[in-house]
């Protein structure tokens, strides 16, 4: 009796003193599991793969090709890491094959990330009794929570099946097992376990963990020298168990699976020989002069593009008034990355912290230039995905602003209606994200989301065998692993003949499954037989068609209810 009151009364301390906390944890985890099957409204390819792959796993103990509890997995001819679908395993047993299933990992990931971020910042300003920020340290990590929780960039990437949300929320946990490692040695070789699962999570960990390591050695280069001279024997057990769990991962990088990482750099896109040629002719002038070296030479032109993309991921475009505008699925529509109320907030934090430097300071603004790494090295312009750990350096200053703009309010007189308007303008910011997000994106950017392929597939599935041949438009949009996913394919089948052609783009394409054929095709396709079920969208099967050949079944039309996402037709 006595053991039951002391938890209870344990409990109701923590949830006393924690009481906004908890509030903040409960707003994250509504803001990343509410209607989370249906918003995003479906599943991208890889989500479809991740969870049809963790099915197989669950089933047969083999991934979609038939290989035995692979570390990497292959993937549309490319591969991918796998710790996550390890992750989705026991939701898929538990929840069945579904959206929901496939999504819960990455948005669990990002509830808990939030409360990583709270312990993350009482850890770090504890270390730095000096620092003028650690004079109210729990103000300031409720307030990163509460940015962490309501960011649009970390909500966009929680709520769908993201390997590089896992990976960033094991970057933070590391970081956490680092900074405790400080005060209880032993926590290092948690440390060590975080980073090196965050290998064989996500391909582009590779970099970006590696640059994290690299920014606590220098902030902490005093503190590691010396663990390095008083803690050998817990340093060797930690790098041995790294290499250990991050040895497939490095292993990949020599035996050719980590195709897609060398299609997304940047330096795999030189300019065309004739094209230099051609421009140096107008100009009159030669290759490999001074002129050329100074002016035109190719290092030039990738340095001029890199720097470009650099400053493309800190511009207002991408950050507060369009979000990823080069790839319209990663962020909400009209929205930017971060909320707008971070104008104000962004410039106050980075402020205060140049002021108040510390340990603490440089760590972030370390972290917030480097991390925009892993992107501006890829072709895209703008990739949010690839620059996914800018969001916590700018979570953080967004958080520090907002602790320097209290400290303000507070020595004013006339604070209170002060605080009414900051609270105001908060909630105007937020609403207008939860607007932007939960309201127009399922609506205005499911064309960008493959929408339809499950209405599709759930209309031929109790039909399918009544056709002898089934020709659904083919395309990098992967609709086989559509097919796998929602019929619930038998696993065991479909290692038998799995089989993917390699094509001229970075991935490969199935061509078959059963009666179906996945075809690349202009009104109209290759028919073989007479009953035929033909599935494409608008601009492949026409409005206008001969009705003596053929008989329209079903039009499956956008949410927005004007466009129409597929058509599915039958020969008569």
């Amino acid at each position: 009796m006595k053991v039951t009151s002391k938890r209870s009364l344990w409990m109701f301390r923590f949830f006393d003193k924690n009481w906004l906390l908890m509030g903040i944890i409960l707003t994250a985890a509504i803001l990343r599991l509410w209607n989370l099957n249906n918003n995003p409204p479906s599943l991208t390819p890889d989500e479809a793969a991740l969870g049809y792959n963790a099915y197989s796993i669950l089933k047969t103990g083999r991934d979609e090709y038939g290989q035995f509890m692979p570390i990497i997995f292959k993937s549309f001819g490319d591969y991918k890491p796998g710790l996550y679908v390890y992750l989705t395993v026991p939701f898929v047993a538990t929840f069945g094959l579904n959206e929901w299933s496939a999504r819960l990992p990455s948005a669990l990931a990002g509830v808990l990330m939030v409360y990583i971020i709270y312990r993350f910042i009482l850890l770090f300003l504890e270390f730095e009794k000096t620092n003028l920020l650690s004079t109210n340290y729990y103000l300031l990590a409720n307030l990163s929570a509460l940015m962490a929780a309501t960011s649009p960039w970390l909500i966009h990437f929680s709520r769908g099946a993201w390997e590089a949300n896992i990976s960033l929320m094991l970057t933070l946990l590391g970081i956490y097992f680092f900074l405790k490692s400080f005060k209880k040695p032993k926590s290092i070789i948690l440390s060590s376990i975080c980073f090196s699962f965050t290998f064989i999570t996500y391909q582009g960990a590779k970099l970006s963990t590696t640059l994290v390591l690299l920014i606590l050695a220098i902030v902490f280069w005093n503190e590691v020298k010396k663990k390095l001279s008083t803690e050998k024997s817990t340093l060797i057990v930690s790098a041995a168990i790294s290499v250990l769990i991050a040895f497939p991962a490095i292993l990949s990088l020599f035996n050719g699976q980590t195709g897609r990482l060398s299609v997304f750099s940047v330096f795999n896109y030189p300019r065309p020989e004739e094209y230099t040629k051609t421009f140096l002719q107008k100009a009159g002038e030669v290759k490999d002069n001074l002129i050329y070296y100074l002016y035109h030479s190719e290092s030039l032109n990738f340095t001029r593009g890199i720097m470009g993309r650099f400053f493309n991921h800190f511009s207002g475009r991408l950050l507060f008034f369009e979000g990823d505008y080069q790839n319209p699925n990663l962020s909400a529509p009209n929205h930017g990355m971060l909320l707008l109320l971070s104008i104000l907030l962004l410039p106050l934090g980075i402020i205060y912290l140049i002021r108040n430097t510390s340990k603490y300071s440089k760590f972030i603004f370390l972290w917030l230039i480097i991390a925009s790494l892993p992107a501006i090295l890829s072709r895209d312009q703008v990739q949010s995905v690839r620059a996914l750990n800018m969001a916590i350096p700018l979570v953080l200053i967004s958080a520090t602003g907002l602790f320097y703009l209290i400290s303000i309010i507070n020595r004013l007189k006339y604070r209170i209606p002060i605080y009414y308007l900051l609270t105001a303008i908060f909630i105007l910011s937020f609403v207008f994200f939860v607007d932007a997000y939960f309201v127009h994106l399922p609506v205005h950017n499911a064309k960008y989301w493959h929408y339809g392929f499950k209405e599709a597939i759930l209309t031929i599935a109790p039909i399918q065998d009544n056709y002898d041949q089934i020709i659904f438009q083919q395309g990098y949009s992967q609709p086989y692993i559509y097919f796998l996913f929602y019929t619930k394919y038998d696993p065991s089948k479909y290692q038998i003949n799995a089989k993917i052609y390699i094509t001229n783009s970075d991935v490969g394409l199935v061509k078959k499954l059963d009666n179906i054929e996945f075809q690349f095709f202009s009104w109209e396709p290759q028919i073989l037989f007479d009953r035929t079920l033909i599935v494409g969208n608008n601009i492949v099967i026409p409005d206008i068609y001969d009705e003596n050949k053929f008989s329209l079944i079903k039009e499956i039309m956008y949410p927005d209810n004007l466009n129409v996402a597929l058509r599915i037709m039958e020969t008569i």
